[in-house]
């Protein structure tokens, strides 16, 4: 089993012992290897920052390449994650400072390549810092959807710009139900109503899995859930059924071999077996040695989350039927 955030992505592996050097030659490579497929620049741009918000690697490259528009995008998502790592109030001063930072680092971003979605994604990244309706912001983070359904205000105008250059982005989906997470509502309104609207195949009609993910993983911290009631509960499996038989059941191999996918394919191959319905083996086999600490940690802190992992996927692939 393989418990890395790179996953299946090979070209990832050498980047982290650049970065532990202090050297960003090979981000570099990557990301200029990556061009514009968003879905993968997303992806491999979010792992890198989690491991080179620790170094100075970015910091470097930032200074050498001030105009190098991959350099400028992976400053914002360097600065944006380290936000995350102040243990602080969101309204104390010295955070409110360091968005405003990151937020400027993602506009010299977006002004050096205005059709890259990923700085605008860390704007929304970073709206969840102002999600206290008594000590709001700014405006942007507070606004209508401007659609006819009764969704709740947001950081809408942030979101439709990531979706006008990447219709399906996973992480401004993502970001945006942080975003409600964070404010203590809406993240089920904002889930369901994208599964409603995602077509067949797509890899939105995840996202109320993850929304039950989250709520499941407070309750069951205040010993207000178990696995079997709460996954259990025919809305819940409504959504993993639609996640099974609307997504995954039309990945080919290729699909499914995204580095991009790996926590997705864990995620419904947890709700799967927790929920006790069928499919789970073909899930796990897509899955291949990638597991993901989200969810078989994540959602049980347990020691052994591997061997739990392991068991799954065993009974999983017993329950199949033997073809002949």
């Amino acid at each position: 089993m393989t418990d890395h955030p790179a996953g299946g992505d090979i070209a990832l592996y050498p980047v982290f012992e650049e970065l532990k050097l202090g050297r960003y030659r090979v981000v570099k490579e990557v990301l200029a290897e990556t061009g514009h497929n968003w879905q993968l620049r997303t992806f491999r741009s979010q792992v890198i920052a989690l491991y080179a918000a620790q170094t100075r690697a970015i910091d470097y490259w930032h200074q050498e390449e001030p105009r190098n528009p991959d350099a400028l995008m992976m400053w914002a998502r360097v600065v944006t994650q380290r936000m995350f790592q102040l243990q602080h109030s969101a309204n104390d001063p010295r955070v409110i400072n360091a968005a405003h930072h990151a937020r400027r680092a993602c506009h010299v971003a977006i002004r050096a390549c205005p059709q890259d979605p990923v700085p605008r994604v860390d704007l929304l990244a970073l709206a969840q810092f102002d999600a206290d309706p008594r000590y709001q912001q700014k405006a942007e983070h507070w606004a209508p959807s401007q659609t006819e359904d009764a969704l709740p205000e947001g950081p809408w105008p942030l979101f439709w710009a990531v979706r006008q250059r990447d219709p399906e982005n996973r992480e401004a989906y993502q970001r945006m139900l942080q975003f409600f997470y964070a404010r203590g509502a809406g993240a089920h309104v904002f889930a369901q109503w994208t599964a409603m609207r995602a077509g067949e195949c797509s890899s939105l009609l995840m996202l109320p899995l993850y929304a039950y993910a989250e709520d499941f993983r407070h309750r069951r911290n205040s010993q207000q859930a178990s696995d079997f009631t709460y996954w259990a509960d025919q809305r819940v499996r409504h959504y993993v059924k639609r996640a099974r038989d609307g997504w995954f059941k039309y990945l080919d191999a290729e699909t499914c071999s995204s580095p991009a996918l790996s926590i997705d394919l864990n995620l419904l191959a947890y709700a799967l077996t927790v929920s006790g319905m069928k499919g789970a083996g073909p899930v796990f086999r897509a899955i291949g040695p990638y597991a993901t600490a989200m969810p078989w940690q994540t959602l049980d802190p347990r020691p052994n989350w591997a061997d739990r992992f392991f068991k799954a996927r065993d009974y999983a692939l017993n329950q199949e039927p033997v073809s002949h």
